[in-house]
């Protein structure tokens, strides 16, 4: 089936490694142009040279610290000079530290809403008219099973996730009219190096190991394993696709049914 996306052009936050690497790869594997960005140079030209080559496509790649002032500027001039604009935008960073609500102070608050929520915000927003001019457009951002699941050893990410999913909402009745769509991915525990460091720190604060807190969450799930990388950026392509287009301002599982039910 053919989902669309061939030429399409691509801008993905986050995409080293982890979910957005995956995602970078799925677009890919459908002829989607790639720009890929995170904050190591190193990794970043490996990963373009080697989707390229897998996939065919163009693949660019620019270093971005989203913490660091003028990095994101300088990531969509980036973007605009190579692709002259952006139909797919997915949004994504790294995860937060895992602090209790009485731990995070206020420069941890106003970094980290910088880094999740306005990164969002001002790489979207930049990418819009060029959507609205062509009549199609697909924005998608990842956020965290901890905006069902309170995480009170994870108030940032509970906290900014949620507001991400707003303005998404938001943005959503915006722009319905002009062919774009606005929809929030959530992931439920997948195999990633940020699942990883949760495991640790979880068997920190309970006094055990990280595998017996790995065995324990895996007891748990409905499946009885975690999601792999692969899984979520399959739900992302479905979510890019054309034949999504009658999906919008949506929070999208790919749990395994492990999240509870909420409707």
């Amino acid at each position: 089936m053919d989902i669309g996306l061939r030429g399409k052009r691509a801008l993905v936050l986050g995409s080293s490694a982890g979910m957005g690497n995956g995602v970078a790869r799925a677009l890919a594997s459908e002829g989607a142009d790639i720009i890929l960005t995170a904050r190591r140079s190193d990794i970043l030209k490996q990963e373009a040279r080697l989707i390229s080559e897998t996939f065919g496509t163009r693949v660019h790649w620019f270093a971005c610290d989203l913490a660091k002032e003028g990095e994101l500027d300088d990531l969509i001039n980036f973007s605009q000079e190579k692709f002259g604009g952006i139909d797919i935008q997915f949004n994504n960073c790294g995860g937060p530290p895992r602090l209790l609500p009485s731990e995070a102070e206020d420069s941890i608050w106003r970094e980290w809403f910088e880094i999740i929520v306005l990164a969002a915000i001002k790489a979207t927003t930049a990418a819009l008219p060029g959507m609205k001019t062509a009549g199609w457009g697909r924005i998608l951002s990842m956020t965290s099973s901890n905006i069902y699941m309170a995480a009170t050893a994870n108030v940032l990410s509970t906290s900014l996730r949620l507001a991400l999913v707003g303005w998404s909402k938001a943005l959503a009745n915006e722009v319905a009219k002009d062919g774009i769509t606005v929809n929030c991915l959530v992931p439920g525990r997948v195999e990633t190096e940020r699942v990883r460091e949760g495991d640790i720190s979880r068997a920190r604060r309970a006094g055990v190991t990280p595998e017996e807190i790995k065995k324990k969450m895996i007891e748990e799930a409905p499946m009885g394993r975690d999601g792999r990388v692969e899984e979520m950026a399959n739900v992302a392509l479905l979510l890019c696709s054309h034949q999504s287009s009658y999906i919008t301002g949506s929070v999208i599982r790919g749990d395994g049914g492990r999240i509870p039910l909420n409707l």
